[in-house]
């Protein structure tokens, strides 16, 4: 892991851009997660360098390419070349940060070393070229080894520079599976205040990429109050109790498994780790110890609204998570499968199916066990929707123009009647056939 020029084949225009830099008398490097993930053995997605050049040195390197001034007054410049782009960001020290998020000012450099001690954690704050291999001036290889996430120099300093790395740090123990060294930690939890100062929108972006990442469920885990910092509604999910023979784990532990059960779909996500989040709010004990929590679908599906509006969610993951979480203990058995698939359409029934075997499974088990009944019910709803099965007014055999020609007159009654139809098709008191729904029709009409 010393050395990763093995491991990292650079596509066409990284190559070039390093090249052309080069030429013009100027070092430069990739840096940052495409070195890191190539030092895991991962295959990298970005590719970005940081260079001696300034700005207008750069632009000088790359006369007749296009460069795009995304972040000048920063020192990035973004390549585009071969259909990717490159970002190229000059050396730089920065100063303060008034607002725990940007630096006032910045201060261009020549030194690499400089450079890279002002970045977030040690393991993204390694460099490469292809003749110099790789070069690591913060401890950022042993920790790699020791699966880390170490902030570079005084993490206190780091946490108040930029409030984000605090859920930052928690991205990526969820992206990689890497525990967050104590002293970070600490000036994590001491520095997550500051929080509250950066927008809603950062704040739900990092969330959303945490709760996509393969090792989520372990971070939480381990982390759980880091998580807290972001979302307090759920502090009083840790170590809650659930007495009841249905369960083997405490609240944040059933939690958690049912989130490892999802697939990495954000809205199955969402609702997995806030499904009993009203759990504690609706909980009664009776005298032997025995744990109830009526009611608390409405409470969950009611925090879940909250905490998605907070965060400036997107309209349709903040209602597709509500709805998840409403209906998450409802029954559904062959009996009414296409009432369900009716009420919700194809997609949203299949996803509460979903999060209804994930929290089956996460269950004591004896009711885990049970969690094949969902599965087998998952599989006839994919089954109906395949086959063009009648779950609304538009997949019946007849429609308003029938009833038109049956004498019905225009108007109203013409949806109430199909209607009525097609709830006595998803009942199976009539089969989706024409001359079966115009006999019915003529009867009621």
């Amino acid at each position: 892991m010393h050395d990763v020029k093995p491991l990292l084949a650079l596509p066409p225009p990284a190559a070039y851009a390093l090249e052309r830099l080069n030429a013009a008398g100027f070092e430069a490097y990739l840096v940052g997660g495409s070195v890191r993930d190539a030092c895991l053995g991962r295959e990298p997605l970005d590719f970005d360098i940081t260079t001696q050049a300034i700005p207008d040195e750069i632009k000088a390197a790359f006369l007749g390419e296009k460069l795009l001034e995304t972040g000048l007054k920063h020192g990035t410049l973004t390549l585009v070349k071969g259909g990717q782009q490159i970002q190229i960001t000059t050396f730089r020290q920065d100063s303060t940060y008034s607002d725990s998020r940007h630096p006032d000012q910045v201060a261009f450099t020549r030194s690499l070393r400089e450079d890279v001690l002002r970045r977030d954690f040690t393991i993204n704050a390694l460099a490469w070229h292809p003749r110099t291999g790789l070069i690591d001036h913060v401890g950022g290889v042993e920790d790699l080894n020791n699966r880390l996430i170490r902030a570079v120099g005084d993490a206190k300093t780091r946490m108040r520079e930029d409030s984000l790395r605090v859920l930052r740090a928690l991205r990526f123990s969820a992206k990689l599976g890497f525990a967050i060294e104590a002293g970070t930690l600490f000036a994590m939890m001491s520095e997550g205040e500051r929080l509250l100062g950066v927008s809603a929108e950062r704040v739900a972006d990092e969330l959303n990429q945490t709760l996509l990442a393969p090792y989520v469920a372990g971070a939480l885990r381990d982390h759980p109050r880091v998580l807290f910092l972001a979302l307090p509604e759920l502090a009083p999910m840790l170590h809650t109790p659930q007495r009841t023979p249905f369960h083997a784990w405490d609240l944040w532990e059933h939690t958690l498994k049912t989130l490892e059960a999802t697939d990495a779909d954000l809205p199955l996500r969402w609702a997995a780790l806030l499904h009993d989040s009203g759990k504690p709010a609706a909980a009664t004990h009776d005298p032997d110890g025995t744990s109830h929590f009526k009611g608390h679908q409405a409470i969950s599906a009611a925090i879940s609204k909250k905490i998605m509006h907070r965060l400036k969610q997107a309209r349709v993951l903040e209602e597709a998570v509500y709805t998840l979480v409403k209906y998450h203990d409802e029954r559904i058995g062959p009996d009414n499968l296409k009432r369900w698939l009716n009420s919700l359409g194809p997609e949203m029934g299949l996803k509460l199916l979903k999060l209804q075997y994930a929290d089956t499974l996460s269950h004591a088990p004896t009711v885990a066990a049970e969690a094949h009944k969902t599965a087998r019910l998952y599989q006839a709803a994919q089954a109906l929707i395949a086959s063009g099965s009648c779950l609304f007014i538009r997949d019946l055999a007849i429609d308003g123009r029938d009833l038109l020609a049956l004498g019905c007159p225009e108007g109203p009654r013409i949806g109430k009647i199909l209607s009525r139809l097609l709830d006595q098709v998803l009942s199976g008191k009539l089969k989706n056939d024409r001359e079966e729904l115009l006999l019915a029709a003529k009867a009621m009409m």
